[in-house]
């Protein structure tokens, strides 16, 4: 008997030792109400948006409570998120409400004790009177009461609207402008091929930079931008006379969304120059004739032979077409600006 009123003993004292342990880390383990509020009010202060706004913060067991007035819905979930990633926060009731920002309602409280609340109630009496003596009319008239009656909530809605407008005015940037200054070169690579034969003036291929443009440290224009270039000059060599030649200039830079027109110094390409071939064949012509009339005739043969060479040489350079010229595509080409470019970044 007295054994087993013994190990009662010791089973009591084990459930209670055990019961108190929990409880003590139980205790131990409950988030500090007071912790929980002054660091959730500690990360308000710290917004420099939100600390002016009239927000109330209360813990019970890790709940969280939140009351008061913000300006947005932006605010309203910022102010719950900061709640939330509080240390010890089970749970967040976000009982916020959309308004104007703090500072008007804070004003608008000032005021409120000044007046003796002895003049309160006679303010109201007579309002009270005038409702009464104007229920006949306004029974009267339900026009006038359905029209007086949207007016305060016309008139309340734009207040937080006005509040939240002034927000993203400083993230406007104005563009900046860079002047490319005359004198500089742009080289470009001409993707479309241009030929003395077929090509004409006024025409206009495309092409692109091959050089990024730097001005001042800055990229103004970066390699691979397209480019137009036109054809000012396109002269074609005749069959006895003459020399072909092509020359074009810049005259577009399509710099991020906008085109803009440029004024350059023209390049020229010019193939080999038609008369002096065609002095060369004929003269060459009349040496072969003068030495074939020589031995064939002697003397008077050879003046024969040297005018029938001769006449044969002009016919061949007559029957031929004079050198043409070509830029073809992959063709590098450097221009020079005349007149300098302002360009909005």
């Amino acid at each position: 008997m007295r054994r087993f009123q013994i190990s009662l003993v010791l089973a009591l004292l084990s459930a209670t030792l055990l019961f108190g342990g929990c409880s003590y880390l139980q205790t131990l383990q409950t988030p500090d109400d007071q912790a929980i509020t002054s660091d959730i009010q500690g990360k308000l202060f710290a917004d420099s948006v939100l600390k002016t706004r009239d927000i109330h913060v209360s813990s019970a067991g890790g709940v969280v409570t939140l009351t008061g007035t913000v300006s947005t819905d932006l605010e309203k979930a910022a102010v719950e998120r900061m709640a939330s990633q509080a240390k010890g926060v089970k749970q967040v009731q976000n009982q916020l409400t959309i308004g104007p920002a703090s500072a008007e309602p804070l004003a608008a409280a000032q005021p409120e004790p000044t007046p003796p609340e002895s003049a309160r109630p006679e303010r109201a009496k007579p309002a009270r009177r005038s409702e009464r003596a104007s229920s006949s009319n306004r029974a009267a008239e339900p026009a006038q009461q359905a029209e007086a009656a949207p007016a305060p909530t016309t008139s309340a809605q734009p207040t937080p609207m006005a509040a939240a407008e002034p927000a993203p005015q400083p993230h406007v940037r104005q563009p900046a402008e860079v002047t490319i200054p005359a004198g500089s070169t742009i080289t470009v690579r001409i993707i479309d091929g241009i030929d003395s034969a077929q090509s004409r003036p006024g025409q206009e291929f495309a092409a692109s930079v091959d050089a990024p443009v730097v001005v001042e440290d800055h990229i103004v224009i970066r390699k691979g931008a397209d480019a137009r270039v036109r054809l000012v000059q396109a002269k074609s060599a005749g069959r006895m006379t003459g020399q072909s030649q092509l020359q074009v200039e810049l005259v577009g830079l399509a710099i991020g969304a906008q085109t803009y027109a440029v004024e350059s110094t023209a390049v020229e390409k010019a193939g080999a120059s038609r008369g002096k071939r065609t002095a060369e064949t004929i003269g060459g012509g009349a040496a072969l004739g003068g030495l074939i009339g020589a031995i064939a005739g002697r003397g008077k043969g050879a003046a024969i032979g040297a005018a029938v060479g001769a006449g044969a040489g002009t016919a061949v350079q007559a029957g031929t077409k004079g050198q043409q010229i070509q830029i073809p595509p992959e063709t590098k080409l450097d221009f020079t600006l005349k007149a300098p470019i302002t360009v909005t970044m």
